[in-house]
């Protein structure tokens, strides 16, 4: 084993010490450092050593003089560097006048040193650093990544990265940060050769204020005591330290707080404060004090529990603490009501019994007489409509009437529209009628509430007699204002516009019934995030083979959709769905985007898009750079690092990208890139990407992204 290691490093370096060349040189030369070693030395402990301390080069001088330099050449090259190395003479080492020199394979700078970290609040670190001693060329940027090794928070935290631009900026602020936990912080260089190795540093965020607890309940009083029954704390942010109990009095207003400290009983007397302290206890004694009684006279915790004057006006409130050395941090419950039982607040529950009954019995009157009255109304204007649709048969068809000329010209109203065109009439001649009896829908399970209505599954019979899923718009247009009518108009236009196509989870037809519209689109079975998310847990596999095919796939669905002059809006991989055969179906143009889930789109969105929220084809390119990085990363959230849409928004403006991941191969994650690109004109073309699945990509073996869906999801 030994012998294997010791030939594997001389190959290493053998590999490494690339002979660079003869160049002038002197021993009295100022700008030569000193040698570094005290005796012979021959080219491969020369290099070695100095690769060791980051240098880019190595020199030797006098057939034994090792020196470790950053740059060479400045007296020109030379022809005499003959003097045989003195441990090593089957090769060259300088001579008196002349430097043999090798590389080292070193390319970043040495590391950053002596790491300094501040808090900045209970979610942020200020770092500062000193650059490296050996940049080995000029530093571009720096890379900060915040791991937590050590926190009191339930789930997975994700690492925090950061990059300052630069060489000379050395400081920087890490936002987004858990409270209450370390993390290892490191730090590296990088030049436009590589990057350096990093240094770490361990630091702790301050602690937050714990969640807030429960509100005692009350279940039993005396003449002077009242026991409640309490609720055990949660924090995040920290660790639970200890419980106290407190009371205030009648008439007082007590402070509330993560700074605000209660006084003991006693102690608040002598100041005139209503409110106090009445017990204190540790964690670990919880299941003790977990049923308590407030004013039993006992010394609980250091805190005398004193006797109540008042139980009827007397308030209880928990207070949870949390305390790392001089840190405390505390969280207090809403106070207790003065409701209780007992036999000498039994005539109170009675009046206020009969009270609640009597005001019962007047709202159960009111909420009749207006149901009625709402009842009569459209009643009338049901009897209206159909006087004025006898006088008109042009406005039989409630769903799509109306002086449509107001509408834009969205494709199927032509510029020339008569003025009793009736447009329902035309919009059938485009799309399927369907019988009502041929479609059936589950009322029972609402996918969600669109803008114009509820969406739900259902089942199609077509004219061949098969069925198939589908999902359907139901629209009570009748009860639209008139901008919603026509907004909803557009957004079906772009449907009608958009046809069949393969790669398109299209629109099926439309049915109407005398007060409702069913807008019916494809339902693919699967959807891709949910197959991507299924095999990380290796329950259902995905076939990585086929990912640039059904990447090209959807590019080809886009441009079909930018032919038609139809920007789609929500792509991600939840706005595609996939059918047995893994054909993918794009999903969620025109009013079918309201059949996806609300996503919160800011990841998927393109930089010029924040300011200007004009949407265009190059801003779908940019989501389409994402949705590829979303297949790779087996459904994983992008920047799962940050967690507020306007963090996202500045990480991308400061020119922060998604990374690429172990499996990305270089070519693929080269087309990324070009979808991000800050100037749109330089993206490519829907038409070059399509040629995707011409490349080739390996097998994915890590998943490395988190997927967090409250990221993802409104």
């Amino acid at each position: 084993m030994i012998a294997y290691l010791l030939f594997f490093f001389g190959v290493y370096f053998t590999c490494a010490q690339k002979y660079e060349g003869c160049f002038r040189s002197s021993v009295s030369d100022p700008d030569l450092p000193s040698p570094i070693f005290g005796y012979p030395s021959a080219p491969f402990d020369c290099v070695r050593k100095c690769r060791s301390l980051y240098y880019m080069f190595a020199g030797l001088m006098n057939g034994q003089q090792c020196y470790c330099i950053s740059k060479f050449g400045r007296n020109g090259p030379s022809n005499s560097c003959k003097t045989s190395c003195v441990t090593d003479p089957t090769n060259y080492c300088g001579s008196s006048e002349a430097m043999s020199v090798y590389s080292t394979g070193q390319q970043g700078p040495s590391p950053p040193r002596r790491i300094h970290v501040t808090r900045d609040g209970i979610e942020a670190l200020a770092v500062t650093w000193e650059p490296p001693d050996i940049p080995n060329g000029n530093v571009t940027f720096y890379t900060l990544r915040a791991v937590a090794v050590e926190t009191h928070a339930s789930n997975i935290l994700p690492p925090v990265e950061s990059q300052v631009q630069g060489g000379a900026s050395n400081n920087t602020i890490l936002r987004g940060l858990q409270p209450g936990t370390k993390y290892n912080i490191s730090v590296t260089a990088s030049n436009v050769q590589g990057l350096s190795d990093a240094t770490y540093t361990v630091a702790w965020t301050a602690i937050g204020p714990p969640d807030k607890p429960a509100v005692p309940e009350i279940i039993e009083h005396g003449s002077s005591t009242i026991t409640i029954v309490l609720t055990e704390g949660h924090s995040e942010y920290g660790p639970i330290s200890a419980y106290q109990v407190v009371v205030v009095q009648a008439g007082a207003i007590s402070p509330v707080g993560s700074d605000v400290e209660y006084l003991s009983y006693n102690n608040a007397l002598q100041q005139g404060q209503n409110y106090y302290v009445t017990a204190q206890f540790d964690p670990s004694d919880f299941h003790m004090y977990k049923r308590f009684t407030v004013g039993d006279g006992k010394l609980i915790g250091g805190y005398y529990n004193a006797p109540l004057k008042d139980v009827v006006s007397a308030q209880i409130g928990l207070s949870v603490i949390s305390r790392v050395r001089a840190e405390i941090q505390r969280s207090y419950s809403d106070l207790t009501g003065n409701a209780f039982t007992g036999k000498n607040t039994r005539h109170v529950d009675a009046q206020m019994d009969s009270t609640a009954l009597v005001l019962c019995i007047a709202i159960t009157l009111v909420t009749i007489l207006l149901a009625a009255s709402i009842l009569l109304y459209f009643v009338l204007r049901r009897r209206h409509e159909r006087f004025h649709m006898r006088k008109s048969p042009e406005q039989q068809e409630l769903t799509l009437q109306g002086p449509v000329h107001e509408v834009d010209n969205m494709g199927y109203i032509p510029d020339d529209i008569p003025e009793r065109v009736n447009h329902y009439q035309e919009l059938k001649k485009k799309v399927w009628n369907i019988p009502r009896n041929a479609l059936s829908i589950d009322n029972l399970s609402t996918v969600r509430r669109g803008r114009f209505g509820t969406v739900h599954t259902g089942t199609i019979f077509g004219k061949d007699d098969i069925s198939r899923p589908v999902t359907v718009h139901t629209i009570a247009d009748g009860a639209l204002r008139g901008s919603e009518k026509r907004h909803m108009l557009r957004e079906l236009d772009v449907c009608i516009r958009a046809g069949t196509m393969k790669y398109l989870a299209g629109l099926v037809g439309t049915c109407e019934t005398s007060d409702t519209l069913y807008v019916v689109h494809e339902l693919p079975p699967r959807i891709l995030k949910n197959c991507l998310l299924d095999a990380r847990s290796s329950t259902d596999s995905f076939p990585v083979d086929r990912i640039l095919t059904i990447s090209s796939s959807i590019a080809t669905a886009l441009q079909y959709l930018a032919s038609h002059k139809v920007i789609h809006t929500h792509l991600c991989a939840r706005s595609v769905g996939l059918s047995n055969d893994w054909t993918p179906k794009l999903m969620g143009h025109g009013i079918a985007k309201y059949s996806l889930e609300d996503i919160k789109y800011a990841r998927w969105t393109a930089i010029e898009c924040f300011d200007n929220r004009k949407k265009h084809q190059s801003g779908v390119i940019w989501a389409f750079g994402v949705l590829l990085w979303e297949m790779f990363s087996m459904g994983g959230t992008p920047y799962s690092n940050f967690t507020l849409d306007s963090e996202v928004e500045d990480a991308i403006t400061r020119g922060i990208r998604l990374s690429q991941l172990s499996d990305i191969p270089d070519p693929i994650y080269e087309v990324m890139s070009s979808c991000w690109r800050n100037d749109p004109e330089e993206r490519p073309t829907f038409d070059e990407l399509t040629r995707l699945d011409t490349l080739s990509i390996c097998p994915i073996t890590a998943i490395t992204e988190p997927y967090v869906p409250e990221l993802e999801l409104n």
